[in-house]
């Protein structure tokens, strides 16, 4: 009795280091990764393991361990990202502000049987820095840290939730059926890794494109509406045509909204939005002398060309009252308002018919 009290309190002492030790951990692992792109991490956590916890597993290996500090995973954290690649750029950001114990260390991404599929990520035992800045009592606790992508998350957690352990004691349907589930998460994550590398060679092309006047037959997207927009020569001798009139200063804005607009307008390609800037340009820039002539503003969307073209568009190619209502209700909620701005293209259509 009095060996388990002893034994307690010496894990309760060493679990109190190690929760003084976490949100140093937490804060340095932040640091250290506060250069990658906020898009590639989903989530950072830790847990520290219960003293029932560490006793289950000494009792389950006691030829492995003989005391709680042999212990490597009494603190475990866990950095979820969303993309495989971005596994090695962030343990590379891990080895360089902490110790590795290499030998300790495993990528189960190597480890695991080529024909098989199953639980992958790479799992480092590190601590902090023989460095005098920190205590000298916790720069020597080593600690976990899994480095894995959301899917290989997905399938460690439903693993772990339904108590697959091994091979031999797991019925051959349950395996098999594991193992179908995990090629299913495994390819998946090759695709989103792929599609990701597509969509930055995709731009790339499209950069290229519009910078050696070549885009004609590029299709409108997200993409290719950005790039045209801070980077045609075409739309930007336009913008600063509209900025002069007021010597605004223009402040960028995400053009991805304009889309829905231009799909109405039956403009499809960059082409097809390069002959509407060319064809409306004069009218655009009339109405764009009326409207801010006056009007003092100091600084203008990137995107106000758009505005006005629009508009010129309306003016010029005779839709109808009801089809002018319909394309302004694609970014106006207010009925009046709606109904003002239908008013003002059709008098402006009339003024410019005289």
């Amino acid at each position: 009795m009095s060996t388990t009290k002893n034994s307690n309190q010496k894990i309760n002492e060493l679990l109190e280091k190690y929760s003084a030790l976490a949100p140093i951990i937490d804060e340095r692992i932040r640091s250290a990764l506060s250069g990658i792109n906020h898009s590639a991490l989903y989530d950072i956590t830790h847990r520290i393991k219960t003293v029932k916890s560490i006793k289950g597993k000494m009792e389950r290996k006691p030829d492995k361990y003989h005391d709680a500090s042999e212990l490597r995973d009494i603190l475990g954290f866990r950095i979820i990202c969303f993309f495989e690649e971005d596994i090695d750029v962030i343990a590379e950001k891990i080895a360089g502000a902490f110790r590795v114990d290499r030998k300790h260390s495993k990528d189960k991404r190597s480890l695991i049987d080529p024909t098989s599929f199953g639980y992958l990520s790479l799992h480092y035992i590190i601590a902090l820095p023989d460095d005098e800045a920190f205590p000298e009592e916790l720069r020597h606790l080593w600690f976990e840290v899994q480095i894995r992508t959301i899917l290989q998350h997905v399938w460690a957690e439903i693993e772990h939730d339904l108590g697959y352990k091994s091979e031999f004691g797991t019925p051959r349907e349950v395996r098999r059926n594991f193992s179908k589930a995990a090629s299913l998460l495994e390819t998946a994550d090759d695709l989103f890794s792929n599609i990701k590398k597509r969509l930055v060679d995709y731009k790339k092309e499209v950069i290229r494109s519009i910078e050696n006047d070549q885009a004609e037959n590029l299709y409108l997207d997200a993409i290719t509406i950005t790039e045209f927009t801070s980077r045609s020569r075409t739309y930007q001798n336009f913008l600063r045509e509209i900025a002069s009139i007021t010597g605004a200063t223009i402040n960028d804005a995400n053009p991805e909204s304009q889309l829905a607009q231009l799909d109405f307008l039956g403009i499809h390609t960059l082409g097809a939005l390069v002959e509407m800037i060319d064809r409306e340009h004069d009218t655009a820039l009339r109405i764009a002398q009326e409207k801010l002539s006056d009007s003092g503003l100091e600084e203008l969307s990137s995107t106000v060309p758009y505005y006005y073209l629009y508009r010129a568009v309306l003016i010029n190619n005779g839709c109808s009252p009801e089809r002018i209502k319909e394309f302004l209700s694609l970014t106006l909620r207010d009925e009046n308002n709606i109904e003002r701005n239908a008013q003002w293209i059709l008098d402006a259509r009339s003024e410019q018919q005289r």
